[in-house]
């Protein structure tokens, strides 16, 4: 028997701009099983405890092999009927033309998950596990979006709420086969 294949909810925004609380607050919301598959789930289950020093050239391997593998653990989740919920910035162009090839002929949703830069530096202060200015830093490539939610002033449930309403009624071409059609 050969399952459906899954829908995918890219929540893509600067670090600490709210996706991963709003995809917390969405499998609350939606009505069948979804997995809320953060990127920094997939880094959190690499070893950290080196022998030695990575240098900046093989750190930049291992993390861009990280990212390559998230978005093909993705794809294998939702080609056996599976819905994602990814939690993942969109910060280097290569991510973007990856996702495109690899989640070609899936149904994805992209939402643009934004918020002020003075709101995201407050939140990295009050994190206290980031360099202050990395959400600064990350200028986003996508361009286009199925959805746009900002949380800066809006709770994460309410954008939840926004998105898990939006979900059946986004017109086509969504903002996926856009961007591929123009790459």
């Amino acid at each position: 028997m050969t399952a459906r294949r899954g829908r995918v909810v890219l929540l893509t925004g600067a670090s600490s701009s709210g996706k991963g609380s709003i995809a917390r607050a969405l499998l609350g919301l939606l009505p069948d099983p979804w997995f809320h598959f953060p990127v920094d789930a997939l880094g959190a289950m690499r070893s950290t405890d080196h022998t030695r020093a990575l240098d900046d050239a093989e750190t930049d391997a291992v993390l861009r092999r990280t990212r390559l593998g998230y978005h093909r653990a993705v794809a294998a989740l939702a080609s056996v009927g599976n819905d994602v919920v990814m939690d993942y910035p969109l910060s280097e162009p290569w991510r973007l033309d990856d996702l495109l090839d690899v989640l070609d002929g899936y149904d994805v949703t992209l939402v643009d998950v934004r918020c002020s830069p003075d709101e995201l530096d407050r939140r990295e202060r009050a994190r206290a596990d980031r360099p202050i200015g990395l959400a600064r830093s990350q200028t986003l490539v996508n361009g286009d979006a199925d959805i746009v939610v900002d949380t800066t002033s809006t709770s994460a449930e309410s954008c939840a709420a926004v998105i898990a309403a939006a979900l059946d009624s986004l017109p086509a071409p969504k903002a996926f086969d856009r961007l591929r059609a123009r790459s």
